[in-house]
């Protein structure tokens, strides 16, 4: 009764939604029934790393997610992003298939001559193509792509790299229908008007500060319009979004949110600007989420991942006192290549990506070339160093002498941390203060031996030299024995080998982690994007048939604590409305149990999609069963089951008390099974449930302690009884039930009783296991996870089981 109330009051919560309704007006609405397949909502954080996101949770910046992980709903799991860490790089990756498709974000592309910045629309499709061109399935097909660099196949795209036409929302909106949304958002408005005011503030107090630390004043002004798009307007536009798209049951969906990103640039990764947008982020994952749970026609799972992190830098201007461009022409004045040129790009690119998310939202061209003109590589000394890592392009041939010659008088001379080197044969040589290394092989030396990816890193920046588009010589502002540099003027950076800049964060949900834990090799104990891709397709059911089951866990060695579960699972069916039986393995299964007691169990019900649900549950956790049919009208089937991983013999399964139709009471029963061991007595396990009226459950209760049942049994075997008694501990049939058992949740010292129904919230104690004298309660666990409150609309009472030494084999 309770679980019908809370499913129409969440149906009626959602007809009611503000986004329902603007999905409405917008002409948007999902396809009629429910889909086959499950949907997957991507969220990226822009260049958030591990470290940075642990110390957010810690500081109470990302409230929602630290629930969500303490519940044990996420798991938090190292991302690498491979060497270029920078975002075309990572979604080249992840949407394609693809590693190191690019050799940097910004970098001279041989076959056209021109410099990219994978900012650019042009410069993203140019690389998209090539992308495409080598066959693998997009990820994004038929879904959608918000504020990434690449489309991957997206048949709706906003604020990426490629997209120039106005938002889809003003194109749509007739004026009344406009004025109803904006009727129905008046508080969103508002409080965004807020937040951008706020936003403006603080960007002026960071502004000022910049100043008064010397740095340079137009960036610094320019920045604030920048940082309140990126951060405030381009976050809200992106949620909204993504909202629309929960409601018109897209398969597959990959939001970016960039605001984090800006501000560590600019004032570095661990600084309380950047920390302060991912209050404003934490809040829009919040609402995608819930609205992915409220959704009818498809069962969203979310999963949220950066691509890479950050490193604290110092600019390479205020480490030397000159800035890159000058360097270099101090150390090219010599040799082979001093009578070129040296183009730079002056252009502040963080400004200007920030000034293009600004264009695109306004359905505006971003800016397609830099200010200064085009490169002539083939008379000039092209330089694309956008961040910690940088290319330097010769014009001419030169011989392997003069280019060591230079890579030594860039250490030197220039002071560049770190300058790399290929040669002919296709060695890469390293070179920084520490001496000439090779790589992969003297991967410590390079990158220092505390890195947490150090094979993999070392691995992916010799590769790196390889890529058609690389530098003839590449530079790096990673240094191992001291402060990381960055070419031009940030605080933060990413694109190089640093272990903050590679290290990023995934949080999995359990449903998919236990796929990807049983299926995926597992290096280091790491994801990175090819493996995140398979993770998506697999559980999207595109690279085959889509593996629901819970991993194989073998039965528990009969010296190891028994662990008991009692499990109403009101036919599948949970608080959402839906029916699901993997949803009911998955809760089972966190548990690991060897014994399993589920009531309320349907079969062939059209209710419930006329699943065999006993079977199907069975088959999730790989446990044999038995199960007991209280109800049976031709095919359908109502009833209580048994699983256990190890070797039953079923003793009994009938009925305590029949129906009576006319006092609306069903039929009542139980199940019993004998689990055998080698050295020692048999143990007993009887799975019940109870009627709801008082007479009747007295009745079940003596019936159940006659001589048919429990008063057959020697009272030197171990007995477990459990099940759904609809009676509260101070009940008749409880205290019946305790002259001859004891409650398993009293018998743990210093546990307190919790109740287990309702799920949402438990207020009455209905569900219990009852233990003979023979053994020791060692745990008690009453699982709330996400999934477990959504699953059923009771709670499972998990029970960890030890036999007493009296009756332990000698």
């Amino acid at each position: 009764m309770i679980s019908n109330v809370v499913v129409r009051l969440k149906w009626l919560r959602r007809k009611l939604s503000r986004s329902h309704w603007a999905a409405r007006l917008l002409g948007i609405r999902p396809p009629p029934g429910e889909a086959e397949q499950p949907g997957l909502i991507l969220l990226q954080i822009d260049g958030l790393s591990r470290p940075q996101f642990e110390h957010a949770l810690e500081s109470g910046k990302m409230p929602f997610l630290a629930r969500l992980i303490h519940r044990r709903h996420f798991t938090v799991e190292s991302f690498y992003s491979g060497v270029p860490s920078t975002t075309p790089s990572v979604q080249a990756e992840l949407f394609h298939g693809v590693r190191n498709a690019v050799p940097a974000f910004q970098f001279l592309h041989r076959a056209t001559g021109k410099v990219l910045r994978m900012y650019d629309g042009e410069a993203a499709a140019a690389i998209e193509a090539e992308l495409s061109a080598r066959g693998n399935d997009p990820l994004l097909k038929e879904g959608s792509a918000y504020s990434d660099i690449y489309r991957a196949g997206a048949s709706r795209s906003r604020y990426c790299s490629q997209d120039l036409a106005p938002d889809e929302i003003l194109r749509r909106l007739h004026p009344f229908k406009t004025l109803l949304i904006c009727l129905a958002y008046a508080p969103t408005i508002l409080r965004m008007a807020g937040l951008a005011l706020l936003e403006c503030g603080i960007a002026v107090i960071d502004a000022v500060k910049g100043l008064r630390h010397h740095e340079h004043a137009v960036p610094e002004i320019a920045f604030i319009p920048a940082r309140v798009v990126v951060c405030c307007l381009l976050r809200e536009a992106v949620r909204f979004q993504v909202l629309l798209d929960i409601e018109r049951g897209a398969p597959v969906v990959h939001a970016n949110f960039l605001g984090y990103d800006e501000q560590a640039h600019r004032r570095g990764p661990g600084s309380a600007f950047a920390h302060w947008t991912l209050k404003g982020i934490d809040r829009a994952i919040r609402d995608i989420y819930r609205a992915a749970g409220h959704c009818r026609y498809r069962d969203y799972e979310l999963a949220v991942h950066s691509d890479h992190g950050q490193q604290h830098t110092v600019p390479y201007e205020v480490k030397h006192g000159r800035d890159l461009e000058a360097a270099l022409k101090d150390v090219f004045s010599t040799g082979p290549l001093s009578g070129h040129g040296i183009w730079t790009s002056n252009l502040p690119e963080r400004l200007g990506h920030a000034l293009d998310q600004i264009r695109r939202m306004l359905g505006m061209k971003p800016s397609a070339t830099p200010p200064i003109g085009a490169p002539d590589p083939a008379r000039q000394i092209v330089v694309a160093a956008m961040g910690p890592l940088g290319h330097l392009y010769f014009p001419d041939k030169i011989a392997a002498a003069d280019s060591q010659s230079y890579a030594t008088r860039l250490v030197a001379k220039a002071g560049v941390p770190l300058v790399l080197w290929r040669d002919p044969g296709g060695i890469v040589h390293a070179f920084n203060r520490r001496g000439r290394w090779t790589l992969p092989e003297h991967r410590a030396e390079v990158l220092g031996a505390g890195h947490p990816f150090l094979a993999e890193a070392a691995t992916d920046l010799a590769r790196l030299c390889a890529h058609p588009d690389a530098g003839d010589l590449v530079i790096s502002g990673w240094d191992p024995d001291g402060p990381a540099l960055s070419f031009p003027l940030e605080n933060g950076a990413h694109c190089g080998p640093g272990p903050e800049e590679t290290h990023g964060f995934l949080l999995l949900p359990d449903r998919i982690r236990r796929w990807h834990l049983s299926h995926l090799p597992r290096t280091g104990l790491r994801v990175r994007g090819e493996d995140l891709r398979k993770i998506a397709l697999h559980f999207l059911g595109r690279d085959g048939p889509r593996e629901e089951r819970v991993p194989h866990l073998p039965a528990r060695g009969p010296d190891l604590p028994l662990r008991v579960m009692t499990y109403n699972i009101h036919s599948c069916v949970g608080i959402d409305g839906k029916a699901r039986p993997e949803r009911v393995a998955r809760v089972i299964n966190h548990f690991d149990p060897d014994l399993v007691a589920v009531q309320e169990v349907d079969a062939h019900r059209p209710r419930s999609g006329h699943h065999d649900q006993s079977q199907r549950i069975a088959d999730h956790l790989r446990m044999e069963h038995v199960f007991h049919a209280m109800f049976e009208e031709q095919k359908e089937r109502y009833g209580i089951a048994i699983f256990s991983r190890r070797p039953f013999t079923l003793v009994k399964s009938g009925f305590l008390t029949l129906a009576a139709p006319r006092l609306f009471r069903e039929t009542r029963g139980a199940i019993w099974v004998k689990l055998e061991f080698d050295d020692r007595p048999p143990v007993h396990f009887i799975n019940t449930h109870f009627g709801l009226g008082r007479d009747e459950r007295r009745i079940q209760a003596e019936e159940l302690l006659g001589k048919d049942w429990l008063g057959s049994i020697p009272e030197n075997e171990a007995v477990i009884l459990c099940g759904d008694f609809n009676s509260s501990p101070r009940s008749v049939p409880c205290r019946l039930i305790r002259n001859r058992l004891r409650d398993a949740q009293e018998s743990l010292p210093g546990h307190v009783p919790q109740a287990t129904f309702s799920s949402l919230k438990p207020f009455i104690r209905i569900d219990h296991v009852f233990v003979s004298r023979h053994f020791e309660v060692d745990r008690v666990e009453i699982p709330d996870t996400p999934t477990a409150l959504l699953a059923s609309d009771h709670l499972p009472l998990c029970v960890e089981l030890t036999l007493h030494p009296a009756t332990a084999p000698r």
